[in-house]
């Protein structure tokens, strides 16, 4: 016998397996694909054992006659695709014609399906890819596929499943992505007989969303529209009120098709730089529409993966997308005035109160005894901010009223580190002076750097500043990207740089320690990344040592130019590393605490 054979339909139909069927997941995706594909408006899911004994997807499309239902099983048939032609124009979730004999081959798969004018239905019983019988049945319009006993004639595949709990947990996650995407179909999971997802066709997009991540995200979402050209991108994203240590709640949907793209994850990130802290992510849900020819979604045997005829342009885009929605949504949208509860839907507007600044010294007795109660005054290291708590998640965000923080009464310096204000109402506002400028001085240094290489000041001699040989190293490594920041570099020596010049803002800063952290920062990042979109990590850097610090003093004119300052920014409720600019305590809820109601 010749060294080279045809492999047998049945090995091959294992082999075809193994690329589509990972686990009751991916059996998961493959049945609801084709019964959206088929026009379901409504999709049902029974998992048992966590889909390893038992699969059931139900849907109401369009069904198939007799000899369609037995064509369908057979390997490369479709009904998706005819002419090489149609590859490059692909507008389905499944095309392959794989999924239903790959399944069938390592599992006992029954399929029902009845067109919507026929009188009867067909039921086909297939086992290890063996037809079991074929017969007309009594059935209702669509189709029903119950796969029972994944791989259990391949018992190398099944012992690498998981434990029940995990597998059903793959399972909630691949329909929610599915659900995710088309929000006009109705879903119904179930594992074990209890249902694990549940939202109806056409449901409020927003709550279908919450009800996928997390209830306290409905109050936090914000709509994204945008549209560059052919492509359209619409969907929400969250304030920084909620963010995670993953990307988990980021998905993203190409002509409704769920897809991992890094590029995309990546940009989202980027909108949300320097408003998040270090190490979280944000949640959105965005949809990317743009013609067909223009992505190819047939490089990923799962079809996960995709790609893009103008990558860079549709990231850029997608930044921009989300930075608007970011910078133009009333994040303080509801807001309690005069110490009561306001009414659903009840927005804060200044011009609203007849409120004037005290003329005389300021003095605010009750806010005074109120937070005597709370913080010992001569501890440095209590957090106001924490102890009396951040804004509601529905309180919070970004694009606060117009002249909020002018708005504001100063009535003094908690810890030498927060600014205890008055707002109109009465709600005690403690501003963080530090995270405020530090804002305000990264909004400076943003505008410098767009409009070119930010100035520097030299000194009179160079100042000497000797750091760690890698540190030192880094910097030198990165000299071009230095000097587009500002600093004038030249080595003097072992681990000595002679330090020319540095950026106006950053006069009487700690250099050595700048440096150093500017150096941490290049040492991270590779040159191209550096050169681009990663200077706001070294500029929120910068903005952070020329900041006003804790426990430093400000007179009173210094308060009043702080506060109008930040009316004047975007953004001005988080400092450039995500932390919170202010938190709020209502008159109300003040009040309640001190025992006044």
């Amino acid at each position: 016998m010749g060294k080279v054979a045809v492999l047998p339909d049945g090995l091959i139909d294992q082999i075809a397996a193994g690329e589509v069927v990972e686990r009751p997941a991916s059996v998961v995706k493959e049945l609801v694909e084709n019964a959206l594909d088929a026009g379901a408006t409504s999709i049902r899911i029974e998992l048992a054992d966590g889909g390893l004994s038992r699969i059931s997807v139900l849907d109401d499309g369009c069904g198939m006659s007799p000899d369609d239902a037995r064509l369908c099983l057979q390997r490369h048939a479709t009904s998706k695709l005819r002419d090489a032609a149609g590859l490059a124009r692909i507008g389905t979730l499944g095309f392959r014609g794989e999924a239903l004999p790959s399944i069938s081959s390592v599992a006992r798969l029954t399929l029902t399906s009845k067109e919507r004018e026929a009188l009867a239905g067909t039921r086909i019983r297939i086992e290890g890819g063996a037809v079991v019988s074929d017969e007309e049945v009594g059935a209702p319009a669509g189709t029903q596929v119950v796969v029972e006993d994944l791989f259990f004639n391949t018992p190398a595949r099944r012992k690498f499943a998981k434990r029940p709990e995990t597998e059903a947990g793959h399972c909630t996650e691949m329909v929610i992505r599915l659900a995710l995407a088309r929000p006009d179909v109705g879903f119904h999971l179930s594992h074990q007989g209890k249902v694990t997802f549940t939202s109806p066709a056409n449901a409020d997009p927003k709550e279908r969303i919450a009800a996928a991540i997390s209830p306290e995200l409905h109050a936090l979402l914000i709509p994204v529209e945008r549209r560059r050209g052919a492509l359209g991108i619409t969907g929400f994203v969250a304030s920084p009120d909620f963010s995670q240590s993953t990307n988990r709640a980021i998905y993203t949907f190409i002509n409704q098709r769920f897809v991992k793209d890094r590029g995309l994850t990546h940009a989202i990130g980027r909108a949300y730089a320097n408003i998040l802290p270090p190490g979280r992510q944000p949640a959105a849900v965005l949809y990317l529409d743009l013609p067909l020819d223009q992505v190819d979604v047939n490089v990923h045997p799962q079809k996960l993966e995709v790609r893009f005829l103008d990558a860079r342009g549709l990231y850029d885009a997608v930044v921009e997308a989300v930075r608007a929605a970011l910078r133009e949504s009333p994040w303080l949208a509801h807001r309690p005035q005069s110490g009561a509860v306001s009414a659903p839907g009840a927005r804060y507007e200044p011009s609203r109160f007849d409120y004037r600044p005290a003329s005389g010294p300021l003095d605010a007795p009750r806010v005074a005894e109120a937070v005597d109660l709370y913080r010992p005054i001569a501890n440095p290291g209590w957090d106001a901010a924490a102890e009396l708590g951040e804004p509601a998640p529905s309180d919070s965000g970004d694009a606060m009223p117009p002249g909020y923080f002018g708005s504001l009464r100063h009535i003094g310096q908690l810890a030498r580190t927060y600014l205890v204000c008055e707002a109109p109402g009465g709600t005690l506002v403690l501003v963080d002076q530090h995270a405020a400028h530090e804002r305000l001085r990264f909004d400076a240094l943003q505008k410098q750097f767009a409009a070119g290489p930010i100035k520097g000041q030299g000194f009179l001699f160079p100042v000497q500043v000797t750091l760690p040989v890698a540190d030192a190293r880094a910097l030198l490594d990165h000299q071009a990207e230095i000097a587009r920041l500002g600093f004038e570099l030249e080595p003097f020596g072992g681990e000595t740089l002679a330090l020319k010049s540095v950026p106006a803002l950053l006069a009487g800063a700690d250099y050595k320690q700048l440096l150093a952290d500017l150096a941490q920062e290049f040492g991270q990042l590779g040159r191209q990344q550096a050169a681009d979109d990663a200077f706001s990590h070294v500029l929120a850097t910068m903005a952070c040592h020329s900041a006003v610090r804790a426990h430093q003093s400000l007179s009173e004119p210094e308060v009043r130019a702080l506060l109008d300052d930040l009316d004047r920014i975007e953004f001005k409720s988080r400092c450039p590393h995500g932390r919170p600019v202010a938190a709020e305590l209502t008159l109300a809820e003040l009040e309640r605490r001190v025992h006044r109601r």
